[in-house]
């Protein structure tokens, strides 16, 4: 590999996880050299100059992780869901708190300090190793602009535009929640996001790269998806929704279509390599689903398109994704997400393997080199940027530190199996994103990360102190999501 005797940052000694062009290779006491934003160097004992250097011995060095779908921010509702949520709405869990009453009266996240809970998403991420972060999130009344200056203050990679959103859903006061279809409101939010990604291209913002992403299919027309999917390819960006994450989706469209969601989409045009769908869980031939009369993964595997996998987040509502291994094996581009928290991408890789490994019943299946590719390589092709997800000469210069000397981790013969079922955000030493060292001897260098979670909990616990202002029975949080535990009373005599 080429050398250059001019460094501004040097990664040394280390076991790189470097690319040679076709596949990740191990580079035993490896160094990385980096100049401005790119990878300038990679190989053993290079022999650089460097303004900085980074001591990595006994530490693995990955690729920036690639998140291609995560809802930034401290997920307030989301914490309030394991083990619990209402029973009616089975596996939607979302669905608990995001409709806003129809009768009026303020929503669950109206007492939310936005900011706060944005800056505690990103330094998350940031802080566990993420670098490239596709966000879905509403632009809000400051038209984004607390979203744009958080991604700023962090420096990781966003890839994002205003939501469009074609419909929404309504909480009557009988506790039901009904979907409205809003085709204009829909366009109208599409004009906006046009507008953002036309003006970032003219006035480029740091590390911020444009998207048209479209909330959700379940509340889309055919009409809406197809401008959609139009503008972001006269754009020259990813087009993202989400899709078929709740099992009514796939039912509803059955009765009303005779045909699968995903063979709509396909019939609409929108499969293709620059479009990533979000979950897509309940396919003709998934468990739950029950109709193995068509083979919906391998008409996706033709299309060349992506799926984020989010495996966190629907083990958690006893949902598994059917399977990693079968959407690969079909040619389909099997990405990693983070779409709740903890914003981890070493806990997605954990459980992508292992819920791949129960479903499948063989214990071969998603092997670790197949589930580690999915949080760097398989993202950037998602994007389309060949210049990230990858350690190698001309590459975009972001890298991940992880020290291996832990007890927990110990010693491994073969690093990525480790770092896949071992792995912990409290091992990543280091962050570089584009050049810059933004996480060093494990804590943010551009925040301060207490001042972040204070604020992010004084932000929380005010959510969730006006629960029952947002509750129709007025009931208090822990009436509705009893603790595991009773509070300590002490016994009097």
């Amino acid at each position: 590999m080429t050398e250059n005797r001019q460094a501004d940052l040097l990664v040394r000694d280390a076991t790189v996880v470097a690319f040679d062009g076709t596949s990740h290779r191990y580079l035993e006491r490896g160094s990385v050299a980096i100049v401005g934003d790119r990878i300038s160097a990679v190989g053993p004992n290079l022999a650089v100059d460097a303004k900085r250097t980074i001591d990595a011995r006994g530490c693995i060095v990955i690729p920036g992780q690639i998140s291609t779908h995560a809802h930034i921010g401290a997920h307030e509702g989301p914490r309030l869901l394991v083990d619990a949520g209402r029973r009616d709405f089975v596996r939607s869990g979302f669905l608990h708190f995001l409709p806003a009453r129809r009768s009026g009266g303020p929503g669950f996240l109206a007492p939310q300090d936005s900011r706060a809970s944005l800056r505690y998403g990103f330094a998350t991420l940031l802080r566990h190793g993420v670098t490239t972060v596709l966000a879905f999130g509403p632009a809000g009344p400051d038209g984004g602009e607390t979203m744009l200056a958080a991604a700023e203050e962090f420096g990781i990679r966003l890839f994002w535009s205003p939501l469009v959103s074609g419909g929404r859903y309504w909480l009557g006061d009988d506790g039901r929640v009904e979907r409205e279809i809003d085709d204009k409101a829909g366009l109208a939010g599409l004009a906006k996001a046009v507008a953002f990604v036309e003006n970032l291209k003219r006035n480029p913002r740091g590390a911020v790269c444009g998207t048209i992403a479209l909330d959700e299919y379940y509340v889309s027309t055919p009409a809406l998806r197809k401008a959609c999917k139009e503008a972001a390819r006269a754009l020259g960006v990813p087009f993202t929704l989400h899709f078929i994450e709740q099992h009514r989706e796939f039912f509803d469209t059955m009765q009303s279509t005779g045909k699968t969601p995903i063979q709509i989409l396909a019939e609409e045009g929108i499969l293709d390599s620059g479009t990533i769908l979000a979950h897509c869980i309940y396919h003709a031939g998934h468990s739950l689903v029950g109709y193995p009369m068509v083979d919906d993964v391998a008409l996706l595997g033709q299309t060349g398109a992506t799926v984020a996998h989010s495996p966190v987040a629907f083990s958690r509502r006893g949902v598994a994704f059917e399977s990693f291994d079968r959407f690969r094996r079909a040619g389909v581009n099997v990405a990693l997400a983070t779409d709740t928290y903890p914003l981890d991408m070493f806990g997605e890789m954990r459980l992508a393997a292992i819920m791949c490994k129960t479903v499948e019943k063989n214990f071969e299946a998603a092997p670790a080199g197949a589930v580690f590719e999915a949080s760097n390589l398989a993202g950037a092709a998602a994007l389309g940027r060949p210049d990230i997800g990858r350690i190698a000469p001309g590459a975009t210069a972001d890298i991940v530190v992880v020290d291996a000397q832990s007890l927990s981790f110990g010693p491994n013969p073969d690093p990525v199996r480790a770092l896949v079922h071992l792995a912990t955000p409290g091992m990543v030493s280091a962050v570089v994103v584009g050049g810059r060292v933004l996480v060093e001897n494990g804590k943010i260098t551009v925040a301060d990360e207490a001042e972040i979670l204070a604020s992010a909990s004084a932000s929380s616990e005010r959510v969730w102190k006006h629960f029952p202002e947002s509750d129709l029975q007025g009931r208090s949080l822990g009436a509705v999501f009893p603790p595991t535990y009773a509070a300590w009373a002490e016994r009097t005599r």
